[in-house]
């Protein structure tokens, strides 16, 4: 791994696990094992390093979704792997991050709410419109609302004030909202995939 690459995989691995505000370049240089003036060879502050470790974690987000689309049997089954995906991500998240980010780097704050409203509502969308074409969402759906409604659910689960991380797991929450939101959506036949990705048990 080329020097450049290496850190900004541990730039971005410090963010994510202790924020963005208490990290330094010496801190980052250190991790690498190389000097600070390597560091700032590389990146010229380090407002730039959280500017690209931001883009890259949203670039493999929007990749792995596409691959989703491309590699699952039916919108339900790529629903289900999208949630798995956020949930283990999240698990390696320090929801500090964003709140840090959101506070004290407006610009990088607005991409990320850029990706939210254009390619993290769109996948949706696209989710939505292909369960309806295979039969197993209603047909009936306004997908514009439902969409937002999915959008919502995903950002409360992050949300420590929602579901503070003391009292939740977060596997649990997006489970259970992942699981209320597609039998909600999902037609007949839809309910019986949903029972088998998920797990769920008929009730006797």
């Amino acid at each position: 791994m080329v020097v450049r690459e290496r850190i900004l995989e541990t730039a971005l691995k410090m963010f994510r696990t202790y924020g963005v505000k208490g990290v330094t370049m010496f801190d980052i240089a250190r991790d690498c094992g190389i000097s600070k003036k390597t560091v700032y060879e590389h990146f010229v502050d380090k407002q730039a390093l959280i500017d690209e470790g931001m883009q890259q974690l949203l670039t493999n987000h929007i990749n792995y979704f596409h691959e989703c689309l491309q590699t699952t049997d039916n919108a339900i089954e790529e629903l289900v792997r999208n949630m798995k995906y956020i949930t283990n991500m999240a698990k390696t998240l320090n929801p500090v991050m964003l709140h840090e980010i959101q506070k004290y780097h407006p610009d990088t704050w607005r991409s990320i709410e850029s990706f939210k409203s254009d390619s993290m509502l769109c996948n949706i969308k696209k989710n939505l419109k292909r369960g309806m074409a295979e039969g197993l969402y209603r047909q009936n759906l306004h997908i514009d609302i439902v969409a937002r409604m999915r959008q919502l659910q995903l950002e409360a689960a992050f949300d420590p004030e929602q579901y503070p991380a003391d009292q939740f797991e977060m596997h649990e929450v997006m489970e259970q909202v992942t699981a209320h939101f597609i039998l909600g959506i999902a037609t007949i036949r839809g309910h019986k995939l949903v029972n088998q990705y998920l797990q769920i048990k008929e009730e006797e």
